[in-house]
């Protein structure tokens, strides 16, 4: 690692010490006893509502991290993908850009390993089998959960917990407690052309129904600046052929049959059509490639409680996808290639949670899941596959135990309607977690967790030429984590303290990794065994210096250890995986005042390589980026105006995610906002 980068991670573990050590001995002071005498309702000053989700963190029996609005707007969060970097364990791939396509990969596990869900049904994409999480907008989630492994939330469908860890985003739920409707405006304008208007309305039809629609527009030229580097020679560049025009659009129905019912149905439509930039080559940095993309899908979740003590869960769902991959040149017959796919999917789930007394739970959950995928290129063989998941869970909780075993029983039948069809498989996944909380009067807690995981290979791993083979075997992986978790608070709440503590080691067989040629076009490969070992660190903190003044503070860190162990004789054997940091972390520290809130935050990671073996030329260097927001909400009777300026990239860093996609350098955003 550079000395340069090193440097900038010892700044970020002194930014987060420092968090530690000016918080910490006030949290740490005893908390002052309520009145018990007098009986009378005394006024407390307002609270950072930190807390609440640190509580739920520090007791879950799995790591469990999480991301309030507030939070998000506390951060200087500008995008799902920035959320996520707030978080340990986690591995963004960005190629750059508003709008560049942006997945998520946890523990080095890779993103097939985790599931995404979209207000409590897990999305799906069986081509790649991995999300692109710049379709979602931060404007509309109210919060953002991650999951490694299982934890007490019990009554869930069997799709959630079949995968390593899950990603769970919630959009914003209607309040109306004090009108019948409500309408937001949004305009942001930024940097390099980018412009995205959003509105949401929300309205109340009577007592038991209501409604919310919500639109989004987002243009972006992309041509921002770059610095050449081959050797000796050195140009100044700019990022061609990278515009991006995206439409989004929803509407819910919010239904409650009766006090203990609820019915909650989505239809969800998304399209883009974007430039690829290709990567960056020397005396070649022009691209004609171009991908359209449209996404509709349409769910529903059915939750009830019964007077017996059982609880009724169902989830359907129908998912209809295209992609046509378009690029020009003379290699090509007609001088152009235009790739088409198209793909289905339809899911069933049902779920029982039977509470027979105050301290067992009993859930069963079974899931139904068709898949096909269509293209016309010529090898096409047009796959389908269809996947049965069932899970049993029992769960015992306490004042200081939590535990809970779960197992998961996975049934897939794949075919093709031409040609043969890759292999079945079915495998029985076992997990377990325990929470223990040693001290009935002290919020500190130490948990232990393992989970057997089984991944099938997608559709384009399994069948198309260009991506992989119907012999890659399927991946295996066995997880281990254990933890130490504490919470406190002093001073009449106006100082809150919360850590989680995680080592973990999670044993990989025939690990499968993505190598990319471009945003569309993947290499797929069989690592055989990869060790992975690791520590994640979070930390969340505030202070209510006097009333409305208040400082939060979070920071995350992460320490992977991920190294390929297939054959000795290889020269890369005991070498990092590809992609994947040793050290990441992220810190935010956010001033919060009646005139204007200020936020100062950084993430970073240190070296990276883009194969197996980890040589010189392999190496992408490590990075360091820092930014600033600013931000002020002001209520003008019924009307609330809301203005936010972010400053990204402060230092203008130049750096690299994935391979010769350099990211943007600095750049500037604006957003407006009326509420009512």
């Amino acid at each position: 690692m550079k000395k340069t980068n090193v440097f900038h991670i010892r700044i970020l573990r002194l930014v987060l010490l420092t968090g530690i050590v000016l918080l910490f001995p006030r949290v740490t002071q005893g908390q002052e006893n309520g009145d018990s005498i007098t009986r009378k309702t005394h006024r407390i000053a307002e609270v950072i509502v930190t807390a609440e989700s640190a509580q739920q963190q520090v007791k879950s029996s799995s790591p469990l991290q999480m991301l309030s609005r507030k939070q998000i707007q506390q951060q200087g969060i500008t995008d799902i993908a920035d959320a996520l970097r707030r978080l340990s364990g986690v591995n963004i791939k960005d190629y750059g850009g508003a709008g560049g396509m942006k997945t998520i990969s946890v523990r080095s596990l890779g993103a097939k390993h985790t599931a995404v869900v979209y207000d409590g049904v897990t999305l799906s994409d069986c081509q790649s089998g991995q999300i692109d999480l710049s379709r979602f907008s931060i404007d509309d989630i109210q919060q953002i959960s991650l999951t490694i492994g299982d934890n007490e939330d019990i009554f869930v469908p069997a799709r959630t917990v079949a995968s390593a860890a899950a990603l769970k985003l919630q959009s914003v739920v209607p309040d109306f407690s004090e009108r019948d409707n409500h309408f937001t405006g949004q305009i942001k304008a930024g940097s390099f052309g980018m412009v995205s208007p959003f509105v949401r309305y929300e309205q109340k039809i009577n007592d038991k129904i209501s409604t919310s629609a919500i639109g989004e527009f987002m243009r972006a030229d992309n041509l921002y600046p770059f610095t050449l580097v081959n050797g000796n020679y050195i140009s100044k560049e700019r990022r061609e052929n990278n515009s991006l025009q995206t439409y989004r659009g929803e509407l819910n129905l919010y239904a409650r049959p009766n006090t203990r019912s609820s019915l909650n149905g989505k239809v969800y439509y998304y399209d883009t059509d974007q430039q690829l930039p290709g990567a960056v080559i020397l005396y070649n940095a022009h691209s004609r490639e171009k991908l359209r993309e449209r996404n509709f899908f349409s769910q529903m979740n059915y939750r009830t409680y019964w007077e017996n003590n059982l609880s009724l869960l169902l989830n359907g769902k129908f998912n209809w996808s295209s992609s046509h991959y378009h690029d020009e040149g003379g290699k090509y017959p007609g001088g152009e290639l235009n790739d088409r796919y198209f793909q289905r999917e339809y899911y069933a789930s049902g779920a029982l949670l039977y509470t027979p007394s105050q301290h067992w739970n009993m859930a069963y959950a079974a899931d139904y899941i068709y898949n096909n995928l269509n293209a016309n290129t010529p090898y096409n063989t047009s796959p389908y596959r269809h996947s049965i998941l069932q899970t049993a869970t029992l769960r015992y909780q306490s004042s200081s135990v939590t535990a809970v075993a779960l197992l998961l029983a996975s049934v897939y039948l794949n075919g093709a309607k031409t040609g043969d069809g890759a292999k079945n498989h079915q495998k029985l996944s076992p997990s377990l977690s325990v929470s223990y909380k040693p001290w009935a009067d002290r919020h500190f807690y130490l948990r232990a967790s393992y989970k057997d995981i089984f991944r099938v290979a997608t559709f384009s791993e399994n069948y198309f030429d260009r991506m992989g083979s119907r012999d890659l075997r399927p991946e295996k992986a066995q997880q281990y984590n254990i933890g130490i978790t504490c919470q406190t608070t002093a001073g009449q709440q106006r100082t809150a303290f919360s850590l989680t503590l995680d080592g973990y080691y999670n044993k990989v067989k025939d690990k499968i990794v993505a190598m990319p040629y471009n945003m569309f076009i993947w290499n797929m490969i069989n690592l055989g065994k990869v060790d992975i070992w690791g520590v994640d660190a979070n930390i969340n903190s505030s202070i209510e210096i006097r009333d409305s003044y208040s400082l939060i503070f979070a920071g995350n860190y992460t320490y992977q250890h991920a190294v390929d162990k297939t054959d000795k004789e290889v020269v890369y054997y005991k070498h990092q995986i590809a992609y994947t940091p040793r050290h990441s972390a992220g810190a935010s520290l956010a001033f919060e005042n009646p005139f204007l809130n200020l936020s100062f935050h950084a993430t970073g990671a240190s070296k990276r390589y883009v194969a197996s073996e980890n040589s010189p030329e392999n190496r992408i260097p490590g990075y360091m980026e820092y930014g600033l927001s600013v931000y002020r909400s002001l209520k003008v009777k019924k009307l609330t105006y809301s203005l936010r300026g972010d400053i990204i990239n402060l230092g203008n860093k130049q750096y690299e995610i994935v391979k010769s996609y350099p990211m943007p350098g600095r750049s500037y955003k604006l957003t407006c906002s009326i509420n009512f």
